[in-house]
């Protein structure tokens, strides 16, 4: 009986003797000399713009007053919201929006701006 145990001791220290000789795949990149590693291409994709928040921007604080609205800035590679407020109008001018648009595989954002009014008046955009 004694010899079983022995048996199965001797079995079971061979067995963990074996699972720590077990190494995993060194890593491709890091066996690379340091000529290779640079020409080892990053690839970084950028997901899609949030849709915009829905914002209460409740009363102007004075007549005449423009909302501009909240938006999505991508920063470190990754999007922030960036909340709205109002603004003071501009006589002549009327607010454009931020937009995001697709350029091939990368989102592009135009800031919103302030552009001459085709009109001659002051044209306001009210939410």
């Amino acid at each position: 009986m004694e010899m079983r145990i022995v048996k199965r001791l001797i079995l079971l220290m061979l067995l963990l003797a074996l699972s720590a000789c077990a190494v995993p795949p060194p890593d491709p990149v890091a066996a690379m000399p340091p000529t290779e590693v640079a020409a080892v291409p990053l690839v970084r994709e950028q997901a899609d713009p949030p849709l915009p928040l829905l914002e209460h921007p409740g009363k102007p604080p004075a007549n005449g007053h423009v909302w501009i609205a909240g938006r999505w800035d991508l920063a470190d590679g990754r999007y922030r919201w960036q909340p709205g407020n109002w603004a003071a109008p501009r006589p002549g001018l009327v607010w454009q929006p931020h937009v995001w648009r697709l350029a091939g595989d990368r989102w592009l954002q135009e800031g919103g701006r302030w552009e001459p009014d085709g009109n001659g008046s002051v044209r306001l955009r009210r939410r």
